[in-house]
């Protein structure tokens, strides 16, 4: 008998997946801080159409927003590696650098430089 509760104790840890939990999120909490690898683009001239950025890193949420110059964007999460943020004409309308960073789980992400080129 100790050993067929030993032996369901065992296939009950194991199909419950203790120990296989994905290193990012624990009970749907991320504790590793967004990463930003790349923007893409990652340059247009100034006054060009509106456009939609994508964002390529790590450790985003489903809560995670594109800040460009300090300005939230409306974000789109695509999965914990990619997001689209929609860039406007107002924000286009200054040439010069751009700085994008993310906002997710309250933590932010490093900032990668947009080039909003002269013509």
């Amino acid at each position: 008998m100790r050993f067929t509760g030993l032996l369901f104790a065992t296939l009950f840890t194991v199909s419950c997946g203790v120990g296989n939990r994905d290193s990012r999120t624990t009970f749907g909490t991320n504790f590793s801080s967004p990463a930003l690898m790349e923007l893409s683009p990652n340059a247009v001239p100034v006054n060009s159409v509106p456009f939609i950025l994508t964002v390529n890193g790590t450790n985003f949420g489903t809560d995670a927003v594109v800040f460009w110059n300090d300005t939230p964007q409306s974000t789109r999460f695509i999965s914990w590696k990619q997001l689209l943020a929609a860039v406007t004409d107002t924000d286009l309308m200054q040439f010069g650098l751009a700085q994008v960073f993310v906002r997710t789980g309250g933590l932010n992400s490093n900032t990668l430089d947009f080039d909003v080129t002269a013509q």
